[in-house]
């Protein structure tokens, strides 16, 4: 359970804080992501309805695979996995991006055929870099809560459809980066712990 935990956690963080707005978006939104330091790779697949939010996790790390779903909403986070659900404590997600700061920001840089804002932060030893599409059906305010609040404070509405971390060598350690996003109805099923 606890490299459950590492990898759900390192897969959460790197998915996109700060506004408790209502989400406008409902659809599915499907990414891959890597975590350098566990040599870990995972597809997510992402359900979006109002503050209601699924993650469907494929990963793999070594020679180890997991498969498990990240459920929040208005009643909190659980993840489900192999028929067990195990209550997220909101201290264990959140980071503290007090230290972020902008050091650039580029405009009309196209990356998977969006056009985006590239905008780069650091928390003084790392440099996270996102590609901000604007124009999409989903935007930065329409993330639920629960993932925004532990982003930087991004000026941009634009939805983050690439994301690469690195450390102060360059080395990429986290990355994530979109690979389909379709505006759907999504059953209220969906989002049941079981």
């Amino acid at each position: 359970m606890s490299t459950m935990r590492n990898i759900y956690v390192a897969a959460f963080m790197l998915v996109v804080g700060v506004a408790n707005a209502q989400s406008n978006f409902e659809g599915v939104i499907t990414l891959n992501t890597t975590n350098e330091a566990m040599k870990e790779s995972a597809s997510i697949t992402w359900y979006l309805k109002g503050d209601d939010s699924r993650m469907d996790i494929d990963s793999k790390a070594g020679e180890h695979s997991a498969t498990y779903a990240v459920i929040s909403d208005e009643n909190g986070m659980d993840m489900v996995a192999e028929g067990q659900v195990t209550r997220v404590p909101q201290a264990a997600m959140k980071v503290d991006m007090s230290a972020q700061e902008i050091v650039s920001e580029t405009p009309n840089v196209t990356v998977n055929g969006f056009t985006c804002t590239k905008v780069v932060y650091t928390d003084g030893s790392n440099l996270t870099t996102y590609w901000l599409a604007d124009g999409l059906e989903i935007g930065f305010d329409d993330l639920p809560f629960i993932i925004k609040r532990n982003m930087p404070k991004i000026s941009s509405n634009g939805f983050p459809v690439k994301m690469i971390k690195r450390d102060s060598t360059g080395k990429v350690i986290l990355s994530q980066e979109v690979v389909s996003i379709t505006q759907t109805a999504v059953a209220d099923s969906r989002f049941e712990r079981n």
